[in-house]
């Protein structure tokens, strides 16, 4: 789901009554505020652009009713600014507000505030794990609603959402945005496609990291499968690919220190139960030992 900064250039003196000195003031400024904003940003300039972005917002909540459209898409600029320049929390605050906001104009089940909620749950990825979350699923359920959870868009909104977390290394979240949509490209497009190869991919990195030989071998294979089916010179398509080979063959070196782990923990557990036993015989020798034996099994 791409979304462009909304860029909204107000000449207000045809809505605002001119008929006071004082608010033909606050209109001029906020005109020359806002525009020194939109080109700062333009230009990339975006530390010097956060200034002007805040000013701008603060003229209009007083030229403006604070529910009204001009007012929200201020507030929505401003947390993307704040976003863009690193300021993660303030960014995360104020998308707090522009929630609020959307929901007032727009309504709770506008694509719209889809949008916003979405960018709150980039907002809190590195800093709230839990409301990055939360941000996300209501965003995506909103889509949901829209076009079905069916949908290419459900399909799409889910592989960025995870793609964000992954990057931010909360990939148990990220998994589950991606399950929910690998079905969907596999009917939509099949097994060899960019998208569902990407999805393996992810998936299969995620029980990389957690020592899933099996399951990461299915999913990197699927994924090398489908990316080498499409031929691709692309050089996104082909650090893809390379990156997926490089993690299958990395497999069998995770299974020895999954293996190596175990027998430790299962060592380290036997020992533990012996000195149970010698302690209970001690104290008491004619009682059995209460010890139940291990759960886990050295690997074979």
């Amino acid at each position: 789901m791409k979304k462009t900064r909304i860029s909204l250039l107000f000449f207000l003196l045809a809505s605002v009554n001119t008929a006071f000195p004082q608010t033909e003031d606050i209109t001029k400024q906020f005109n020359d505020e806002y525009r020194a904003y939109q080109s700062l940003n333009q230009e990339g300039k975006l530390e010097e652009s956060l200034e002007f972005a805040k000013k701008a917002l603060d003229l209009a909540q007083s030229l403006f009713d604070e529910n009204s459209e001009t007012t929200a898409a201020l507030s929505y600029n401003y947390a993307l600014n704040l976003m863009d320049v690193g300021q993660q929390k303030e960014s995360a605050r104020e998308f707090s507000k522009t929630v609020k906001i959307y929901t007032q104009v727009f309504g709770r089940d506008s694509e719209s505030l889809s949008s916003v909620y979405f960018d709150e749950g980039r907002a809190n990825a590195r800093i709230n794990r839990r409301k990055s979350e939360r941000s996300f699923e209501r965003g995506i359920n909103i889509i949901g609603d829209i076009y079905g959870t069916s949908s290419l868009n459900f399909a799409d909104i889910n592989v960025q959402a995870g793609i964000i977390l992954s990057e931010e290394s909360n990939l148990a979240i990220a998994e589950r945005f991606f399950e929910k949509s690998l079905n969907i490209y596999e009917n939509e497009f099949g097994r060899d496609h960019l998208y569902t190869a990407l999805v393996n991919f992810h998936l299969g990195k995620y029980h990389f990291m957690n020592a899933n030989v099996s399951k990461s071998k299915n999913f990197l294979s699927n994924a090398i499968v489908g990316l080498e089916s499409l031929e691709s010179k692309d050089d996104v398509d082909q650090a893809l690919l390379a990156a997926a080979r490089g993690l299958f063959g990395q497999l069998n070196e995770v299974r020895a220190v999954r293996d190596e782990y175990l027998r430790e923990v299962f060592r380290n557990q036997q020992e533990v139960a012996r000195r149970n036993r010698a302690i209970r015989s001690q104290s008491s020798p004619a009682q059995p030992s209460s010890v139940q034996p291990s759960s886990v099994q050295p690997p074979q």
